[in-house]
């Protein structure tokens, strides 16, 4: 919470931080317990002291007091977590609430259309209609496996700590998942895509493509993005989708493929965004004629592609393979695409594209750029690129700089200056830039 002079204001981010923490903090305390044991002592310790075996007793009995205790701790601080994401679910709950009632306010005096009204096309008319309620029954079947899976890892614990950590962590993703798999059939997201395989992959449609469609802007995310973390993404683009008024920004989180899963070897190399690259290209292009196809066609939608870190790279590549977009923003990003040096190297669908780039002050992406060395690198410094417009990433919400490794992420940080100025260029608002050098 942030104190002010009207009196308290939460910080969404601050409690997402909070709730992390806390929830490291109680794996810490697991582990801990999980390294207490009481020693055996030998019968002939000490000459056959007594007092000494007395001595032994009372330790082996402090030891087993401290790890339940430390048991009870762990508990207890993994109930605080829990109690502090829900207070930021609810935070933000309360923040679309009054962003709808300000649509409904903005509708009623700037006259709302049928499609603003909620009158769309059936489901399944449209080809992305069609993937969605394809994609809903995978959606069911894969949660009934993961279930499955789940009880099969989970009587494979043996109760040792160190031989039950890596597989403490597999059944923590399959939980993520199913929690996933259940939020999207509770509301009824639109899923356009779903692989279970491997680290999984998936494409959701956040919001509507309909008559009140202006923009609509594809996320592509970074290193170690799969199914298990895919919530944090989908909510990012709720936020966004909320915070326009009038309803008219869709946003679509695109991860149709497998990502690197650690920073080295995986992340230098451009096999992922080579793989993904042509498959961007090829749903730049779906979406345009899912755009033209729908109630929205003739709205002149700007289309938005942004990649943070090595989804950076990945729309980069697309723009080799046609990607067909009005504007492309590189977030934190680790290059413009391997093997592009300069503007001859990219082949848009659109001539007049606008790209964007911003990179918070001490991002140790910034280390990692210019290389194009056999398969490894990412190409050129969007920072650097001509004809990229910077943008500043400013402070957190709470005025905090947003500076250092932790901005990597945090530029995403729901109303940090980053997020608005992000914002602004999924909709087209006034920018805040970075100076030019003379």
């Amino acid at each position: 919470m942030e104190v002010t002079t009207a009196g308290f204001r939460a910080v969404p981010g601050a409690l997402d931080t909070a709730a992390t923490e806390l929830t490291g903090s109680a794996d810490r305390l697991n582990a801990i317990r999980g390294q207490l044991s009481t020693p055996t002592v030998d019968g002939n310790a000490f000459g056959l002291v007594p007092q000494s075996q007395r001595a032994m007793q009372a330790h082996g009995s402090s030891l087993h007091l401290s790890g339940v205790e430390l048991e009870s701790a762990a508990t207890q601080t993994r109930r605080l977590a829990t109690g502090v994401t829900a207070a930021v679910t609810n935070y933000r709950r309360g923040d679309t609430q009054v962003s709808q009632a300000f649509r409904q306010l903005l509708g009623g005096l700037a006259g709302a259309t049928p499609a603003a009204a909620g009158v769309s096309a059936p489901a399944g008319t449209a080809p992305f209609g069609a993937r969605i309620a394809a994609n809903r029954s995978a959606v069911t079947a894969e949660l009934a496996a993961e279930r499955q899976r789940l009880a099969g890892y989970q009587a494979q614990l043996t109760g040792d700590q160190a031989v039950d950590h890596r597989l403490r962590e597999t059944i923590t993703r399959s939980q993520a998942r199913i929690e996933l798999y259940e939020s999207i059939i509770a509301e009824n997201r639109k899923i356009l895509s779903l692989d279970p395989s491997g680290d999984g992959s998936m494409v959701e449609l956040v919001g509507d493509i309909d008559a009140g469609t202006r923009n609509v802007a594809v996320f592509v995310p970074g290193t170690t993005s799969e199914l298990a973390n895919f919530e944090r993404y989908h909510d990012g683009a709720v936020g966004f989708v909320d915070a326009a008024p009038r309803r008219d920004l869709a946003m679509v989180v695109w991860m149709d493929g497998d990502l690197p899963s650690n920073l080295f070897p995986q992340a230098p190399s451009a096999r992922y965004a080579d793989e993904l690259g042509p498959r961007l290209a090829d749903f730049s292009g779906q979406l345009r004629a899912e755009i033209a196809g729908s109630a929205a066609a003739g709205n002149d939608v700007q289309v938005t592609f942004a990649g943070h870190s090595y989804g950076g790279a990945v729309v980069g590549t697309a723009e080799q393979h046609g990607l067909d977009a009005d504007r492309v923003l590189h977030i934190e990003s680790a290059g413009m695409g391997h093997d592009v040096d300069g503007p001859e190297d990219l082949r848009p669908a659109q001539p007049d594209v606008q790209r964007y780039s911003m990179t918070a002050p001490g991002d140790p992406i910034a280390w990692v750029r210019d290389i194009n060395i056999g398969n490894w690198g990412h190409g050129a410094d969007p920072d650097e690129f001509p004809g990229v417009i910077r943008l500043e990433t400013g402070n957190y919400a709470d005025g905090r700089p947003l500076e250092g490794a932790s901005a990597h992420s945090d530029v995403l940080t729901y109303h940090s200056d980053a997020w608005w100025n992000i914002y602004q260029v999924f909709t087209g608002g006034p920018l805040v830039t970075v100076p030019s050098v003379p």
